[in-house]
């Protein structure tokens, strides 16, 4: 195919974000868009001079005959549209989560083997340049010890916000997930991890901590204090050096006389959102060629993901 044709379900805030990479990205067009308020898929299609704006998703399929779909509904709405959206067996961009829960999740895992549909779930940090960076500056000295996360929610802020209850209760799923993926970005497949879960507020908790052995050989760690005021950490530990990102966007690494060294992120993480271009360029690629590789996730991973959320929280 000359150009990947995508279509859209959603015309929300994050819809604006994906579209503002597509129109950069020669290869990949968007070429019809459907959303529950036919009014932002106007905007949105006048804006970005996408052909096609339906009222369904069948409509979106039949007139504007997509290679693929991006689902970029709310959180509430992701389960019920991805599944519908998985019998098209048009391969399927899912923002995160693509279930509020793990076992909702583990359904369309199900569902997406059945009708053979491929996936991509959007964990965008897994794209982020200077992760990569970091990573290789790891490799550089030697092997990576161990990983450090701490996923500090704000959620005095989330519940004075205009978000469901549905959507709190399930906030290590719905959004705590983002720090939780890095664990297994970094260092691989857990085992043998050992956790607490305490609530100060939170049914599922809300203060976590937790240490385990990685696939990659390193110890991983993950801390969580829902009501302190902090942000999103990691430090990557390695041999004679160690990378530190707070927040997630900016890096610098420490060599042993401690001097810091700044990691330059890629222009396209300054330009966009972070990690957006070359995830759209992984799920591209997904279409076109059928090539699936690290660091992406399909339903599959990202419902691993969300196994170790499980895990790591009070079971309520």
């Amino acid at each position: 195919m000359d150009k990947v044709k995508v279509g859209l379900i959603g015309a929300g805030g994050i819809a604006q974000q994906h579209l503002k990479v597509i129109r950069d990205i020669d290869w990949i067009k968007p070429i019809g868009i459907s959303s529950r308020t036919r009014s932002k898929a106007e905007q949105l299609a006048k804006e970005y001079e996408i052909p096609y704006c339906e009222d369904s998703l069948d409509g979106l399929i039949e007139k504007s005959k997509p290679d693929a779909l991006l689902v970029l509904v709310s959180e509430e709405e992701m389960y019920n549209v991805t599944a519908k959206a998985i019998p098209s067996r048009l391969p399927l961009f899912i923002e995160k989560p693509p279930g509020l829960t793990p076992d909702e999740t583990r359904q369309l895992v199900q569902l997406a083997k059945k009708y053979k549909t491929k996936t991509m779930v959007g964990f965008n940090r897994r794209y982020y340049s200077i992760f990569h960076k970091g990573l290789e500056i790891i490799r550089k000295y030697g092997q990576l010890l161990g990983v450090f996360v701490e996923g500090h929610e704000r959620m005095w802020r989330v519940r004075a916000s205009s978000i469901s209850e549905n959507v709190m209760r399930e906030w290590i799923f719905a959004n705590s997930t983002h720090t939780i993926d890095l664990l297994r970005f970094f260092g691989g497949e857990p085992k043998n991890l050992k956790s607490i879960a305490h609530s100060y507020v939170e049914p599922r908790g809300d203060q976590f901590a937790a240490i385990m052995e990685l696939e990659s050989g390193a110890i991983g760690q993950y801390s969580a204090h829902w009501y302190s005021p902090g942000g999103w950490r990691v430090v990557l530990y390695g041999e004679a050096v160690t990378v530190d990102f707070k927040p997630l966007e900016k890096g610098f690494w420490i060599d042993t006389n401690f001097d810091t060294h700044e990691i330059i992120p890629d222009e396209i993480d300054t330009k966009y959102k972070t990690g957006f271009y070359r995830q759209m360029e992984a799920f591209g690629r997904l279409v076109r060629d059928g090539e699936f590789v690290w660091p992406m996730l399909d339903l599959e991973g990202a419902y691993k993901t969300m196994k170790l959320a499980e895990k790591l929280s009070l079971n309520v």
